[in-house]
């Protein structure tokens, strides 16, 4: 979504994370910072960071990653929490197919 503008930044530069060591972004900055590039982007789509982070989770499903990687890059205590974008995946096939 917002590649167009993150390919000239230095790769050294951070975007919304922080580098090892230093304090976490809150979420009220996050959400901010995402509010300000979705309107420079011209999206007027509603966009949260929990639609990112779900979107981001799926699409990374889709491909063919495992939970327990998906888990551990989403920070999720246990798999079964994970487990709720199998749903996502399962229903969206299910229309597909139901397409057919």
């Amino acid at each position: 979504m917002f590649g167009f503008w993150l390919k000239d930044r230095p790769k050294a530069e951070y975007v919304v994370a922080r580098a090892v060591g230093q304090k976490a972004v809150s979420r009220q900055s996050a959400s901010a910072y995402l509010r300000l590039m979705v309107r420079k982007a011209g999206i007027e789509k509603k966009i949260s960071p929990h639609k990112l982070r779900h979107t981001y989770a799926t699409n990374l499903l889709n491909a063919g990653a495992e939970l327990v990687d998906i888990k551990a890059l989403l920070g999720h205590e246990s798999v079964a929490t994970t487990q709720i974008y199998t749903n996502v995946g399962q229903e969206r096939m299910e229309k597909m197919v139901g397409r057919l």
